[in-house]
């Protein structure tokens, strides 16, 4: 199980990988433009008059291009580089040009005739860089052609000669070179037959190589082979897919990876036979556009194959496809039928919706007047309160001033029968004289008065706390009205208390507050002629300190 759970997320990586594949082969004209722009550019400066050797290695740059992208241009490059080195008697070009073409002669098939090119360098070249290519060129044919013959007779053969060359070109390749550790997995794969120690050099050479350059191909294929041989499915896909996507966006159309990776994808699953199909046939475009014979044949032994799978695969989903359409037309018709059904039951359910919803609305209709009688009700129990608790203020008031009233008729009763008691004492004793001395003093009278008005004051405040403030309303702002201490009324504010209690007469209000009626009558005229209102003054006071 820990095994399938680490073997899941590769195996999603390399659907990711397909799909990044994917979108390079739709991208295959874009890389082919790039290149044929490079191309061009090379050409042109072809063309614009350079001599010796700059001719030759312009030449040279153009056969890099065309080595893997167009067979005969690059042999055509290869000769015609050939023929001016030979004229120019510039022998490292000579051979430089002659290696070039024994490989192009060996991509196209021609071993031989690769050999007899080879074979023609009477010497060996002195740079290390030429023999070291020349070295790999021998390899190179020998592999080819080893894996031609494939049979025991020649095939063996030709692998020895091709593992002794590369024995000897492993001696030409510097450490600092970024090829160096691939070729070193190639020597650990061919001749120590060591897989292990070839993984190595492998993995090392694909982190040093660029990957935009084909030497990372390379790699990568040569690491996808070494997984492959060690039973690690998972791992060559992954590495034989980065060597095809570098191979496309090199435009490399003699390649093996895609070829390759489609027969895998074949062999693997019905599932990515449509993958493989493309592959194939995007692999065969590129030998066509390539040019390679021997490449068109081997992929014309594949195709077929994978071709007639891929129909086999149409047919079958062809089937599935009409089994599925019949079925489909069955949960259509019942579909329909049903739909009908439910269309029926909703026209009755609709209908009663709307009863229910109109007597919803009806409840909700009642609700609405019951809240609008419940807050009328407790509006009017707010009111009701209030004035409740106003009239018991008002009646609390009125026990005030009636307990006033009393203690104010007691006392008066208790000073009467005290001047009774003391009238017939002075009559007993015949201090007739005295006694009407006593009665005639004014002294006492005023003291009366001034405790009744006193008494008066707080009694009507406390009635009519607000009296003073809603009297100096009516009134205009220069006959404003300023008590002399808190709790005190003056005689303006007490005329017109006593008219508030309804005590209109002049004579009765004189008699009240120990004033002349006079008094009271011109008092009563310029408050009038202060009022904002004069012709409803009195009316006004007389409303004055109501409860609503």
């Amino acid at each position: 199980m820990l095994f399938l759970v680490l073997s899941v997320p590769m195996r999603a990586d390399n659907l990711q990988l397909m799909d990044s594949l994917d979108a390079s082969i739709a991208k295959r004209s874009q890389y082919i433009q790039a290149k044929s722009e490079r191309i061009a550019s090379l050409k042109r400066k072809l063309n614009e008059g350079v001599v010796g050797e700059r001719t030759l290695s312009i030449i040279d740059d153009l056969y890099d291009e065309y080595h893997v992208f167009q067979f005969d241009s690059a042999m055509l490059y290869a000769d015609r580089g050939l023929a001016i080195a030979l004229q120019q008697r510039n022998s490292y070009f000579t051979t430089l040009f002659t290696i070039h073409r024994s490989e192009i002669l060996a991509i196209g098939g021609l071993y031989s005739e690769a050999l007899e090119c080879l074979n023609a360098l009477r010497e060996q070249p002195t740079d290390s860089l030429l023999r070291f290519k020349q070295l790999i060129a021998y390899n190179v044919i020998y592999s080819y052609w080893s894996d031609y013959c494939h049979d025991a007779n020649y095939a063996p053969l030709y692998r020895t000669k091709a593992d002794s060359c590369l024995r000897q070109a492993i001696g030409f390749v510097c450490p600092d070179n970024p090829l160096y550790d691939y070729y070193q997995g190639e020597k650990n794969v061919y001749l120590d037959h060591d897989d292990k120690q070839a993984r190595i050099h492998y993995q090392q050479a694909v982190k040093r190589i660029d990957q935009h350059s084909r030497a990372y191909s390379m790699a990568s294929f040569a690491l996808a082979g070494n997984y492959r041989v060690a039973g690690e499915q998972d791992k060559y896909i992954e590495y034989v897919i980065k060597a095809a996507m570098c191979d496309l966006k090199n435009c490399t159309m003699e390649n093996l990876a895609l070829q390759d990776l489609a027969v895998c994808l074949f062999d693997e699953s019905e599932e990515q036979i449509t993958r493989a199909e493309l592959y194939i046939n995007t692999s065969m475009e590129d030998a066509k556009f390539y040019n390679n014979r021997l490449r068109i044949l081997e992929i014309s032994r594949t195709l077929p194959q994978i071709m007639n799978t891929y129909q086999a695969t149409i047919v079958a989903k062809n089937q599935k496809l009409r089994n599925s359409v019949v079925f489909i037309s069955l949960l259509v018709l019942a579909f329909l039928l049903t739909a009908y059904y439910i269309y029926k039951q909703n026209r009755k359910l609709a209908s009663r919706r709307r009863e229910l919803a109109s007597s919803h609305q009806k409840l909700i209709n009642m609700n609405r007047q019951l809240a609008d009688s419940n807050k009328t009700h407790a509006a009017l129990n707010q009111q009701l309160k209030e004035l409740n608790q106003q009239l018991i203020h008002t009646n609390k008031r009125r026990e005030g001033l009636a307990s006033i009233f009393i203690d104010l008729c007691a006392k008066y009763i208790d000073k009467l029968g005290m001047y009774q008691t003391l009238v017939k004492r002075k009559i007993k004793a015949n201090q007739a004289q005295e006694l009407l001395h006593t009665i005639s003093s004014t002294r006492i009278s005023e003291q009366d008065a001034s405790t009744f008005l006193h008494r008066f004051d707080k009694a009507f405040l406390d009635l009519y706390p607000t009296f003073v403030e809603e009297f100096n309303a009516l009134l205009s702002d220069e006959g404003q009205i300023a008590v002399k201490s808190p709790g005190m009324l003056t005689t303006e504010l007490r005329t017109f208390a006593l008219i508030r209690l309804g005590v209109k007469n002049t004579a009765d209000i004189a008699g009240l507050l120990f004033l002349s009626p006079q008094t009271i009558y011109n008092c009563r005229s310029v408050m009038k002629g202060k009022a904002r209102h004069r012709e409803t003054f009195d009316d006004d006071v007389q409303r004055l300190c109501t409860v609503n």
